[in-house]
């Protein structure tokens, strides 16, 4: 979880969601549920698209000019430098829900293309 400046309210709400599932995991465990969490940063979604014309509008550009621009200005540690696409998200959504992943419990798997800058 990365605690940005001007989304303070959406990470507090971020951050409490984590501490659920990690609750969650640790007092249903014995009774065989599994329960993790999936944190994806910037994905190529109605949302997102609505936050980047909206972006694009108030730059100058288009869609593309204000994507390009956020991931300098706003995620410099989003290595890939692109949105994800649901589908990546859905992967890792699958492999958890998979008997592959019998022996993961309480854990949060970022889809973020190394946005978060800390451990």
């Amino acid at each position: 979880m990365q605690p940005y400046d001007d989304e303070l309210p959406y990470c507090s709400a971020k951050a409490g969601v984590l501490a659920l599932a990690k609750g969650l995991s640790r007092s249903y465990a014995s009774e065989g549920l599994l329960v993790n969490a999936v944190s994806p940063a910037f994905i190529h979604t109605p949302m997102t698209d609505a936050m980047m014309d909206k972006r694009a509008q108030g730059k100058g550009t288009d869609r593309e000019g204000a994507i390009e621009s956020f991931l300098q200005e706003e995620r410099p540690y989003m290595e890939l430098g692109r949105r994800g696409e649901p589908e990546e998200v859905a992967s890792v959504i699958t492999f958890l829900c998979s008997d592959r992943a019998s022996f993961v419990n309480g854990s949060n798997y970022r889809v973020d293309a190394g946005s978060v800058a800390t451990i």
